[in-house]
């Protein structure tokens, strides 16, 4: 320790200063300053206090190898810091190193040894040196290189990740994604092909939009925006076709969204295809059917033909009527009462008035300009004319002991009409246009039990409904029986019955004259000439059988109850039963009429007639023909089974 007197240095095992004699104190205070602490090693005792321990200074010189520096280095640097601080504070107060020397000897030499400049810069050139070699043996021993290379691993994975979850979940990644020609969502890829058409690569464009629009029809989505997009490419493409194919998807899908009309409209509008100005038309219509927007009617209204007008309003009407039709553009018309026709295709060219006669007639007609087509005109006009009234007679239904007549008149309604026709019969048949037309002469009525029937015709020729009334004459003679094949028979054939076999048996094998089919029969026909005539069989169940015999002389055969080739024609009606009906204007006359059986006399143009008896049973007519000749005689007598 230093005496506080004289500075002399003392060990600290000394009580009592060696030079002077100075009691030393074992304490003393350390926070002097100036002169006084400089003089009593105030800067060495605090140094000596704020020396590390033995681990802080060996953890020290381990920083300071691993930064390249050797421990002559470190204690030199030491030194050279003590120094300094010395000078600075002699300087501080004004004292110099020589003249403080100059107090004591013991304190020069006690005091720790200083180093001149030149063994300063020599001590530093060494410590350099030493610091470069030592640099170079330890660089690459005392690197780790494993936490070097887990920092960079880590870093890399953090880059990676970081740079996926860009590219994948953000929109400037999706982008850059899309532009790279790698997978994207379908906004992205909108949104780039946008850009694309901004820059005028119209082909990139299409590309991005074509795979946006197949990602959203995977995912079931609609990007509306997007297809007009790709609409407007395709046009600038120069690919019309597939715009409009395009605008019609979105209209179709999007009905409310105009601009897909107004762009397809467009396009329709150059008329590079046949028809295409008709399809202009009829989109502009279904575009102010969806959306509502009057500017499209407008638009329809001004590129095709005014609808034709007709001069006779659609209504009811009880006359036949003629209708006018014309389109006052001067261009041609197209009519039609055919609902299902397509116009004007399927339609008449107006060339003259069209009649009307009753019923409901639809009118439809359209005026045409090279493709293009007006709006339909539709009317409706019923034409239902009056009927008459049904006719009344002047004879009460009841039973009558003498023969009745009775006078037919039209309905009180059409008392005063001229124009009234009334049919009539009294044979059982229902009044037609072949049937006797009242003249206004009483009706004699025949015996038996009678129906009169009268229908009333007017000039529409509307038909009246039937009077209807029955009367019982009890008077003779009284009528004869009607035709019944199971009675009246030819011979001892029985047709659909009598083989070929037992006929050939009974009459000879005749000559095969022909062989064919006829609507009705399942099987083959054929025919065998006789002298007499011919006879007819068809093939059932594996055997021929008799279906038809005609008769053209006589002889071998005769007809029915009598009757013969060579009989006059009343003869043969007079065997059967007659109601006394008069002819009708065309010359043929009902005989009788049932529900299963009926006789009629039919005239010929040749001037003869044929006198016809039908019966039906068991689902077929048999049918018996009197053929007469011009001079009213029997030359043939056929027989046939009808199915």
């Amino acid at each position: 320790m230093l005496c506080p007197k004289c500075g002399y240095y003392a060990e600290k095992e000394e009580s009592v200063c060696p030079k002077c004699g100075e009691i030393l104190k074992k304490e003393y205070d350390l926070r002097e300053t100036g002169a006084q602490a400089i003089r009593q090693g105030k800067r060495a005792r605090e140094a000596a206090l704020k020396r590390p321990s033995a681990r802080e200074e060996e953890t020290r010189k381990a920083r300071a190898r691993r930064s390249g520096a050797s421990r002559a280095d470190t204690e030199v640097q030491a030194a050279v810091r003590d120094k300094e601080a010395f000078e600075r504070d002699l300087e501080s107060l004004g004292v110099s190193e020589e003249k403080e020397a100059e107090r004591g000897a013991g304190f020069e030499r006690r005091r720790r040894p200083m180093y001149d400049d030149e063994t300063l810069e020599t001590e530093q050139a060494q410590i350099d040196e030493a610091r470069y070699q030592e640099s170079r043996g330890s660089r690459y021993h005392l690197v780790n290189w494993i936490k070097v290379a887990l920092i960079v691993f880590v870093v890399a994975v953090l880059a990676v990740v970081g740079g996926w979850f860009f590219l994948k979940k953000t929109d400037a990644g999706q982008k850059i994604m899309a532009r790279m020609g790698r997978e994207a969502n379908s906004t992205a890829l909108w949104a780039v092909g946008e850009d694309m058409m901004n820059e005028g690569d119209i082909d990139g464009a299409i590309s991005s939009f074509e795979r946006a629009k197949a990602l959203d029809e995977a995912e079931g989505t609609v990007d509306v925006d997007g297809l007009l997009l790709l609409a407007s490419a395709y046009e600038a493409a120069g690919r019309e076709d597939d715009a409009a194919s395009l605008y019609e998807q979105i209209y179709t899908e999007t009905p409310s969204r105009t601009e897909a009309y107004i762009n397809h409209i467009r396009i329709l509008m150059l008329g590079r295809h046949p028809g295409d100005l008709a399809k202009a038309g009829e989109l502009m219509k279904l575009a102010y059917e969806k959306t509502g927007d009057s500017s499209f009617l407008t638009q329809r209204n001004d590129l095709l033909p005014a609808p034709p007008e007709v001069d006779l309003t659609a209504a009811y009407y009880e006359s036949r009527k003629h209708i006018q039709i014309t389109s006052y553009q001067g261009y041609d018309v197209y009519y039609t009462f055919d609902e299902n026709a397509e116009l004007p295709a399927g339609g008449n060219l107006y060339r003259e008035p069209v009649y009307l006669d009753e019923g409901t007639h639809n009118l439809r007609a359209v005026a045409v300009n090279g493709e293009l087509v007006s709006d339909e005109l539709r009317g409706t006009y019923k034409i239902i004319m009056p009927s008459p009234m049904t006719p009344r007679c002047t004879l009460a239904p009841n039973t009558y002991k003498n023969r009745q007549k009775v006078k037919l008149k039209p309905g009180k309604d059409n008392e005063n009409d001229d124009d009234i026709v009334i049919y009539y019969t009294v044979d059982g048949s229902n009044p037609d246009a072949d049937c006797p037309i009242y003249t206004g002469e009483a009706i004699q009525l025949p015996s038996g039990w009678v129906t009169l029937k009268a229908v009333a015709v007017n000039k529409y020729h509307k038909v009246s409904n039937m009077l209807e009334v029955k009367y019982k004459i009890e008077a003779k003679p009284f009528p004869l029986s009607a035709y019944d094949p199971a009675e009246d028979q030819i011979g001892k054939i029985r047709l659909y019955a009598t083989s070929l076999a037992d006929f050939q048996k009974e009459y000879g094998e005749g000559t095969l004259k022909e062989e064919f089919k006829r609507e009705g029969f399942t099987g083959g026909m054929r025919t065998y000439e006789y002298p007499w005539g011919t006879v007819t069989v068809t093939l059932k169940q594996a055997a021929w059988t008799v279906v038809e015999i005609d008769i053209l002389q006589g002889g071998t055969f005769s007809g029915p109850r009598g009757t013969n080739i060579g009989d006059a024609e009343a003869f043969v009606v007079g065997k059967f039963r007659d109601m006394g009906q008069v002819a009708s204007a065309s010359g043929n006359r009902g005989l009788y009429a049932t529900d299963t059986t009926s006789g009629k006399i039919w005239k010929q143009d040749d001037g003869g007639s044929i006198i016809r008896y039908r019966y039906y049973t068991d689902g077929h007519w048999i049918q018996l023909d009197y053929t007469t000749g011009k001079g009213g005689t029997v030359q043939e007598i056929h027989l046939q089974y009808i199915p």
